[in-house]
């Protein structure tokens, strides 16, 4: 990394933060508190860190501002409000400059004669745009991505390498995927029948809001009918399946790995944690938490956590765990009294 700065120049960048210990300190670059040098900054957003900060060889280091520690001579505490989100100004200050995608379409993209494609988009190579397709003003599209037909792209998107969105998907303004990202696949749907196991018609849609961003290898799947439906602001991390006609409300984090069956519905602000499963028809409300692991088999109240497999209530969850060390203290006192009475009965 490059860019050196003082901790005095970086806390005037930072918004002026107040400054506590050594001043002219020139560092070069960030690091955790760990595998933080001399010449790096770190930060430190929780205090149950407190001692990685006294063991780290950083001089500089952006603080809460109810942190109460005094730097050792010749560190520098740079106090924040927000030393989280400061450090991220940090982070992007010493960053590399992003790449820069110009406008213009590469010669080996294929592109349908009928696909519309916007003003001051890149098209990387061998992207494949069909027949029909729409490409908002401003997106970028890079290599090796599938663009199905009649598919709608909106204003300002991101597409990284090896994307395939089928046909007759539309996607919003702003709209971040990833690579290896499947949107509009057939969703998961067979029936028996006397001829062996029939596959059920996947004919339906996936409509994605505006602001999405969508991680590595996670699956969108087509709706049997209608939509499967992703509102705005959403956020999906690597990994993660929605299946066909799930909804899914503004502003929700579906977490690594994380699965969201067929037809079930979440509000907004909903978190779907690592690892955990949301079965079918099931209804989280707005605000709804599940935490990392859990399974969910029944809906879920507005604003209620919950976790285990099956899914239960914090309360509920820890009434559980804890019934059996109750019951353990329970025996203990009962052969304690046993041993009494008998030490009584022998008196006689």
């Amino acid at each position: 990394m490059s860019k050196p700065i003082s901790a005095q120049e970086l806390a005037a960048l930072l918004g002026n933060l107040p400054l506590k210990g050594k001043t002219d300190t020139v560092v070069t670059g960030v690091a955790s508190l760990k595998d933080a040098s001399p010449a790096d900054v770190s930060f430190l957003a929780n205090r149950k860190y407190e001692e990685q900060l006294q063991a780290s060889k950083a001089l500089v280091f952006l603080v809460p501002d109810e942190f109460d520690g005094v730097p050792a001579p010749g560190q520098t505490f740079i106090v924040s409000k927000q030393p989280d989100a400061d450090f991220d100004k940090v982070v992007l200050h010493f960053a590399p400059a992003p790449i820069q995608y110009l406008p213009g379409i590469h010669p080996t993209a294929v592109i349908a004669p009928d696909a519309k494609i916007g003003q001051m988009v890149h098209i990387g190579p061998h992207v494949v745009i069909d027949q029909g397709a729409e490409i908002g003003d401003g997106t970028i599209i890079l290599a090796g991505t599938w663009i199905g037909a009649y598919s709608k792209i909106g204003r300002g998107g991101m597409i990284y390498a090896n994307v395939s969105i089928r046909e007759r998907i539309t996607i919003g303004d702003g709209v971040i995927i990833h690579s290896g990202v499947v949107i509009g696949a057939d969703g998961y749907g067979f029936r028996p029948s006397p001829q062996g196991i029939a596959k059920i018609p996947q004919v339906g849609t996936v409509q994605i809001g505006h602001l999405v961003e969508i991680g590595s290898n996670a699956a969108i799947d087509r709706a049997r009918f209608g939509k499967t439906i992703i509102g705005n602001m959403v956020k999906i991390d690597n990994l993660v399946h929605v299946a066909h006609n799930v909804r899914i409300g503004d502003g929700c984090f579906l977490i690594g790995q994380c699965g969201v069956a067929g037809s079930s519905e979440l509000g907004r602000g909903v978190v779907v944690a690592a690892q955990s499963g949301v079965r079918d028809h099931v209804t989280l409300g707005d605000g709804a938490q599940v935490a990392a692991k859990s399974g969910v088999a029944k809906s879920v109240a507005p604003g209620q956590t919950v976790l285990g497999t099956p899914a239960e209530s914090q309360k509920e969850f820890l009434e559980r765990h804890s019934l059996p060390r109750k019951v353990k203290k329970l025996e203990e006192k009962l052969k304690a009294l046993q041993s009494e009475l008998q030490q009584l009965k022998a008196a006689k």
